[in-house]
């Protein structure tokens, strides 16, 4: 039976793991809506996350030397800050695209609300991987990052053809390649954790 204290800085980790999926979802309110309140609440969030991160790892640190099952769980913080950080990056784009009043194309749209939803998916299957350290979730987790990471990739490819086409705005080129960098970033680093805690 795992010690209390490591159940707690568990409950923790899956919180932390759980605001970056809440985050998520602001995102795509944000996305669809173009709408900075979204934007507010899921800074908010990320900077959370940012902040407990350091705390939170010298807590797991120190919970190895009672409970030696606690080492697994070091690198997740870890992970789950690198997370927001890439969060901070998509709110970044989204605010230029607010502000400067840049229009995607309907394409554009689609492929970045389908893969927002795909990494909500993902983060939130991350978050039950904490608590329970399900192998068939960490399967689940890691197929669908290199799922994630070919579409992005097309999706890319995809934007090109667009733009040479004059299909999409030359500006809203850079926000639509970073978002989709920030999300191949996230869907890598839950990938991470995954394979850690189910390994």
């Amino acid at each position: 039976m795992k010690e209390e204290s490591l159940k707690a800085l568990i409950s923790k980790l899956h919180d932390m793991s759980h605001s970056a999926g809440e985050c998520i979802y602001l995102l795509q309110n944000a996305f669809i809506y173009n709408s900075s309140k979204f934007l507010d609440e899921c800074e908010a969030k990320a900077r959370e996350i940012h902040q407990s991160e350091k705390t939170l790892t010298q807590e797991f640190i120190e919970e190895t030397k009672k409970s030696p099952d606690a080492k697994v769980y070091v690198p997740a913080p870890g992970h789950i800050e690198r997370i927001g950080a890439y969060m901070e990056d998509i709110i970044g784009c989204m605010r230029t695209k607010i502000k400067d009043e840049i229009l995607f194309s309907d394409k554009a749209v689609s492929e970045i609300t389908f893969l927002l939803q795909r990494i909500q998916e993902v983060l939130n299957n991350t978050s039950d991987i904490i608590l329970a350290r399900n192998a068939i979730m960490g399967s689940y987790v890691k197929e669908s990052e290199a799922e994630i990471s070919r579409s992005a990739n097309e999706f890319a490819t995809l934007h090109e053809e667009r733009l040479i086409e004059g299909l999409c705005m030359p500006k809203a080129s850079p926000l639509f390649l970073d978002i989709l960098d920030a999300i191949k970033g996230i869907a890598w680093h839950a990938k991470e954790i995954a394979e850690k805690l189910t390994a």
